[in-house]
């Protein structure tokens, strides 16, 4: 076959073994569209380290002659090279050992790690795939430029080669073509498929209705269905297939269903069947050559924390970044129009609306996945999926190659239990003031606090307890960090860093709707949550690189900064309210005090550390627990344009009926906006009459919960699983990730024994609502204004009187005081 000179966008990569060779493949696009696969081989390696005693020559002689006596192995060891590395920062001999197949790493490793003048194994459990692109240099959803032979394409794609060298480019992610799917079930049979692509492809299967339309194609059962389902797939042969929660509900209930038929789920490029890798409890479904990204799994892992959306379904989720929710169907009223075989276009409607929504997240979503790909170094399928510390660990992975650095070894098992089991360490610094109502405040927050104090302090496990003439002592212990060397963590945590202060001052120059603003958007906030993470890397168990005493020494030096910042705003002048972990809050600051405050500040900081101005507000309210302890994250700020911004309430939690969040938010408001506490008081006492009354609308009493995994799995019945429990006794599929909304009814029996799906219950119990929704709710804002249960429920005058007295003297002792 003639050369070719081929550049595209790498969207995933795999490996296969043909001829006793292994081969990494990429899968991409060019810049006209055309599907391109380069194929390249590449031997798997891995590395081994000698005792300390033996000399390097004489040891890598013994080591030589022990791997001529496996047999077994014949020709599956390549070469073995002599090579040094740093270990923890300290240069050592390894013995670099190149096999013909992946396999061969594992088998090998397992035999030679029993040897006498073997100490460890280094970098055996790297998958090929992921190997190639860290040596290559290569970033997925980037572009290369693949000199080689033109092949023959027997895999679904318009360009093959096999590449002889590959140049590295760092254009823009390509074009791609992206397909979203989803299904509808009644009982254990798929219905309906519907699919959507960036393509203007839309379509939804059906069977069991006679006639079909435009829309909506009807096959004569649910094997021709999924027959058609896959037929389709490789007509369209998408770049990126997407769902919303596809691993655990999708696509696993596709497989399902073909194994029922014994049809072969053959959606890869090369033919193959969609494997289900496992992930922790989690199976995901990998497709050769397309990228299935489930677009739930990014938002449950990264997304979930920053957003409002109290439950991460479709609709809650689509409302908050799209500002459109789904169509609203129930699904047994679509059990029911099927069994009846009616309703078509309205159950095609929705099946395909639901796709509709999953590809506009796509839209918005995929391009910060695209940035992880781009600076995490790893393939689409996999870091959509990957949480906080496995996103570290890969950058950490990538950068070690590039520094020379040897990766080390995962914890095992029993390492992982002890480091889980070590007794917790004092966390962010919590500071604690008189809780209430308080007007005019100021909120600070240290950008990238535990970052920056990484970079700082040169916080690394090799830096750690190093001499070298001077250290950073950790306060309020004796631990110390060297100054000596850069640490490795630093230094990665540090780029991060100037990266993406690099690109908000870019983002300054560049319009703010542009393409290019959201592009250079999307990069920063890649930057932030690798950079933000890194902290928490160092406490996860399961880090390579983990280190207790860099978690706590980090935590040390944060509460250090925050206190200081505190002590220097109470010596001039300054009242501060409330600080937690890297925020604090002042009260009676307008914005020339908060501006002095902030240049005074900032001046005192390491070069590396800054203090912001988040915002100014109007008023605001701190509450306690019931201990008398400052719940942490628990206020409530009125904004000087009327609205509020709530933290750790109810009303941004999932686990509480709409009607208690609403009440609260109602009290939040008399109390901060119209600054009426007696207003508060009626609200919460109007709503108990309501509840009692009858009067309440069941939707407000639904109480949601998400189901994390198998029921059977489940020790204790919760209201939310015995709801679930009923659910699929009524043949409703309950998956990991289903949301389940439920009413507590009347009756006999626990709350578990009355908890109900809301579509079946035919009334509720008001006591539990008043007593365990809206009550506590309402005092979780009253009793930071003095006020307990009992005030609640009384109404006399004498009570009345009483409370209108402590209202006006309240206000005008904690309000007006300056």
């Amino acid at each position: 076959m003639s050369d070719i000179n081929i550049r595209f966008c790498v969207i995933d990569a795999d490996h296969i073994v043909d001829e006793n060779n292994a081969y990494v493949r990429l899968w991409g696009i060019d810049k006209n569209g055309r599907k391109v696969l380069c194929v390249d081989r590449y031997d798997p390696y891995f590395y081994v380290q000698l005792k300390d005693e033996l000399d390097s020559n004489v040891g890598i002689k013994l080591f030589r002659e022990q791997l001529a006596r496996l047999k077994e192995f014949g020709g599956g060891i390549k070469n073995i090279e002599l090579v040094k590395k740093k270990l923890l920062g300290v240069e050592k001999n390894f013995i670099k050992i190149i096999v013909r197949q992946p396999s061969d790493v594992q088998r090998l490793r397992d035999i030679i790690k029993n040897w006498e003048i073997v100490n460890e194994e280094y970098e055996y459990d790297i998958p090929l795939y992921r190997r190639y692109l860290i040596d290559k240099g290569i970033v997925p959803m980037g572009w290369v430029e693949v000199r080689g032979k033109a092949k023959p394409c027997t895999e679904h794609c318009d360009i093959k080669v096999e590449a002889r060298d590959v140049i590295i480019f760092k254009d823009a992610p390509a074009q791609s073509h992206i397909l979203a799917f989803d299904i509808e079930m009644c009982g254990n049979d798929i219905i309906m498929i519907s699919m959507v692509d960036n393509k203007n492809f839309k379509k939804a299967l059906a069977w069991g209705w006679q006639k079909g339309n435009k829309r909506v194609e009807i096959l004569s059962n649910e094997k021709e269905l999924l027959e058609r389902f896959i037929s389709l797939i490789k007509e369209r042969n998408p770049d990126i297939i997407v769902t919303y929660n596809g691993d655990r509900f999708d696509f696993a209930k596709i497989r399902e269903r073909c194994d029922v038929y014994k049809l072969a789920l053959n959606l890869g490029r090369d033919d193959s069947v969609v494997v289900f890798t496992k992930r922790g409890r989690i199976r995901s479904a990998k497709i050769k050559g397309i990228a299935h990204v489930d677009i739930y799994d990014f938002i449950e892992q990264i997304l979930g924390p920053s957003l409002s959306s109290e439950i991460l379904t479709l609709d809650m989720v689509a409302n908050e970044l799209l500002g459109v929710g789904k169509k609203q169907l129930e699904w047994q009223d679509i059990e029911s129009l099927w069994r009846k075989r009616e309703g078509l276009d309205k159950i095609a409607d929705y099946c395909l609306f639901d796709s509709e929504l999953t590809l506009r997240l796509a839209d918005y979503i995929l391009p910060q996945i695209y940035e992880l790909c781009r600076i995490v170094g790893q393939p689409l399928f996999d870091i959509s999926r990957m949480p906080y510390s496995q996103l570290v660990e890969w950058l950490l992975i990538r950068n070690a190659y590039r520094k020379g650095e040897m990766v080390l070894n995962r914890p095992k098992f029993d390492e992982i239990r002890r480091r889980r089991e070590a007794e917790p360490y004092t966390g962010g610094y919590v500071y604690s003031p008189k809780e209430g109502i308080h007007e005019d405040i100021a909120l600070f927050d240290f950008q990238s606090l535990y970052p920056s104090i990484i970079i700082t302090y040169n916080i690394s496990p090799e830096t750690l307890d190093k001499k070298n003439g001077e250290e950073h002592k950790v306060p309020g212990n004796d631990h110390f960090f060297t100054t000596k060397f850069k640490g490795f963590i630093p230094s990665i945590v540090e780029e991060l860093i100037r990266k993406r202060i690099a690109i908000k001052r870019k983002m300054k120059k560049v319009k703010k709707n542009s393409i290019e603003h959201r592009m250079l958007y999307n990069r920063q906030y890649a930057l932030k949550i690798l950079a933000n993470s890194s902290y928490g890397y160092y406490a996860f168990p399961g880090a390579r690189w983990y280190s207790r005493v860099c978690a706590k020494s980090i935590a040390a030096w944060g509460r250090k900064y925050i206190q200081d910042v505190i002590d220097f705003a109470t010596r001039n002048g300054y009242e501060v309210v409330y600080g937690d972990t890297d925020s604090l809050f002042i009260k009676d600051c307008d914005k020339k005090r908060a501006k002095n405050f902030l240049e005074a500040v900032n001046k005192m900081l390491p070069e590396t550390m800054e203090l912001d101005l988040q915002g100014i507000y109007k008023s605001g309210i701190f509450v306690l627990t019931k201990t008398g302890t400052v719940a942490k994250k628990r206020y409530a700020l009125l904004d000087y344009d009327g609205k509020i911004v709530i933290r750790g309430f109810e009303k941004v939690r999932r686990d509480w009926a709409n009607i208690a969040k609403e009440t609260q938010e109602k009290v939040l408001l008399a109390v901060l906006k119209d600054r009426n506490e007696k207003k508060a008081l009626d609200i919460v006492r109007a709503t108990i009459e309501r509840i009692r009354s009858g009067k309440v609308d069941m939707k407000d009493l639904v109480i949601y919960t998400q189901i994390t995994k198998p029921l059977n799995e489940y020790d204790q019945n919760a209201p939310h699983v015995a709801a679930a429990k009923k659910y699929v006794g009524r043949g409703k599929v309950i998956t990991e990730g289903s949301v389940i909304g439920y009413i507590i009814t009347k009756g006999d029996g626990s709350i578990s024994d009355r908890a109900v799906p809301y579509e079946y219950a035919k009334d509720y119990d008001p006591e539990y609502y008043i007593n365990n929704q809206v009550v506590p709710a309402a005092l979780r804002v009253l009793q930071g204004l003095g006020y307990k249960e009992e005030d609640i429920f009384s109404a006399t005058e004498k009570t009345q009187s009483s409370l209108e007295s402590f209202f006006r003297k309240s206000f005008k002792n904690r309000i007006f005081r300056r």
